[in-house]
């Protein structure tokens, strides 16, 4: 009996030194970056998908749009150069609300309704995604600073109603199974001191490393500012610098 408890204990410790090997040699190969400063953009300084193209790709990535030719309207990716951080209302959907972008190309998100849009990692493969840098769109920006025909100015008349808005970043396995979420405040207006009320008007980098390794990313958004027919604040996001990790394992 001794003798089987030892070779059972000795059969034990060498699985275990063999997983350890083995996750030992999982490495970390290379660090990539999708920036979309290799897309090619109109003169109109944005691309929103008129030419029917159904989307685009982006390193290792691909992003879905849907453009409407009877209405001249887009939802899903589209993607631009531009940073108006004045002009309110509709018209400037394709602005970053960062007045010091300076031509530097990004993406813009606008969900479709019902269901969720993915931008995904090419042929099924997951990665692990560390971080990536989000903004306001000038569009819900200029809503919630000064009020529009739908949405509310945040804070309201007095700057002490704790209004909010955020999106959610969740990921996703090859298998299509969510692995978790980590949300990023866009506006919050719920501190004592108003003086710390903000609207995200710079790119901000958002920590993706608790997903683990992911196939494919969806936003949601998610605001103190409801109505009948859902959220008030216009659903824009501007998404930049996706970084993830390239992993070898060893033989």
């Amino acid at each position: 009996m001794k003798k089987l408890n030892g070779l059972f204990m000795a059969t034990i410790a060498l699985a275990l030194l063999f997983t350890a090997c083995d996750k030992s040699e999982e490495t970390i190969t290379e660090t990539k970056t999708i920036d979309f400063e290799g897309l090619q953009t109109p003169s109109s300084g944005y691309w929103n998908g008129s030419d029917a193209s159904g989307g685009f790709t982006s390193g290792d990535m691909v992003f879905p749009n849907n453009y409407n030719a009877d209405w001249s309207t887009w939802d899903s990716f589209s993607y631009s150069k531009l940073n108006d951080t004045q002009t309110a209302g509709y018209g400037n959907q394709y602005s970053v609300y960062d007045a010091a972008n300076n031509g530097n190309s990004f993406a813009i998100f606008f969900p479709s309704y019902p269901g969720d849009v993915y931008f995904s990692f090419l042929n099924g493969q997951e990665y692990q995604v560390k971080n990536i840098e989000l903004c306001n769109d000038a569009y819900p920006a200029l809503s919630m600073k000064d009020g529009d025909a739908y949405g509310k100015k945040f804070g309201g008349d007095t700057g002490n109603d704790p209004d909010w808005f955020k999106v959610d970043i969740i990921g996703y396995d090859a298998a299509g199974d969510s692995i978790g979420n980590v949300a990023f405040y866009l506006a919050d207006y719920r501190f004592t001191d108003n003086s710390q009320d903000y609207i995200v008007n710079e790119w901000s980098k958002v920590d993706l490393s608790g997903l683990g390794k992911v196939n494919k990313l969806t936003f949601r958004f998610g605001s103190s500012d409801v109505g009948d027919y859902g959220i008030n604040t216009p659903t824009y996001v501007c998404l930049d610098n996706i970084r993830y990790e390239i992993v070898s394992k060893g033989e």
